[in-house]
């Protein structure tokens, strides 16, 4: 689907260049990635399970993506591999087009990944109020609120199984659980009793564009998000970072919109 929009931005551009899906083994990325430096690449888009790993091949990194621990973009200079991720921008950016400005606001997020970690230090650095964290590891949730209160976040974690308590504390619900796409599909990581017209909704989930959450959310008059907004902004992010061309986000957004038809 990335192929697709990319590769739609770059007609709407005007640009000699094309998008494609590369496959790679685990032992082979210290190769490819030396090879991509003496060809004439501007650069790729980084996905599971290599979003970690490549870390120790960059020769410069984006101090945000450095301390989220993941790089999903890498731009060739002179040579050089240079990392950002374009993750907590791009759903920080979707929040602000669908939400508003939430400056001051608090939000709940539920998991604790390299995803919820993306958002929660993107929406801190844009000045969110307050950031929950709950995670099924209270372990894992305890450690990324501690490291955003390093950042200068004020930030609290629960055990997940608080949410029913908690949740009212809150403006705003971010599930990147991953429950609710396949293969969990009809499950939520909240009741539905747990949630009030006020909250904001999202999912990270795109496919399918309603998950459980989500229907019980609007059934309890909520507004809501799903993740398909923010899987169009960080596909902006990363067009902008590795041609430095202002993106055309309608058509980008159209033609992922219509790969997902």
């Amino acid at each position: 689907m990335a192929s697709v929009m990319q590769n739609a931005a770059l007609r709407a551009c005007g640009l000699d260049a094309i998008y494609f899906p590369l496959e790679c083994q685990q032992d082979d990325l210290p190769v490819l990635l030396d090879a991509f430096r003496r060809m004439p690449f501007w650069g790729l888009a980084v996905t599971k399970p290599f979003k970690i790993k490549i870390l120790d091949y960059l020769d410069c990194i984006d101090p945000i993506a450095e301390r989220i621990g993941s790089c999903n973009t890498v731009r060739m200079e002179a040579g050089c591999l240079n990392g950002i991720n374009t993750d907590g921008d791009g759903f920080a950016d979707a929040l602000y087009d669908v939400f508003g400005e939430f400056h001051g606001k608090s939000m709940l997020v539920c998991g604790a990944g390299g995803t919820a970690r993306a958002l929660s230090f993107a929406c801190a650095s844009r000045g969110m109020g307050q950031i929950g964290i709950c995670n099924s590891s209270l372990d894992k949730a305890n450690r990324l609120a501690w490291e955003l209160k390093q950042f200068g976040a004020n930030a609290c974690s629960f055990p997940i199984e608080e949410i029913p308590d908690v949740l009212r504390q809150f403006d705003i619900l971010v599930n990147a659980t991953g429950l609710g796409m396949q293969p969990y599909e009809g499950q939520s990581p909240i009741s539905a009793e747990a949630l009030f017209p006020q909250l904001f909704v999202c999912d990270l989930a795109y496919n399918p564009s309603r998950t459980k959450l989500l229907e019980d959310a609007e059934k309890k008059g909520c507004r809501v998000m799903n993740g398909f907004a923010m899987a169009v902004y960080q596909g902006v992010r990363q067009f902008e970072f590795l041609t430095g061309k202002e993106a055309p986000v309608s058509i980008m957004e159209a033609a992922l919109r219509g790969q997902g038809d």
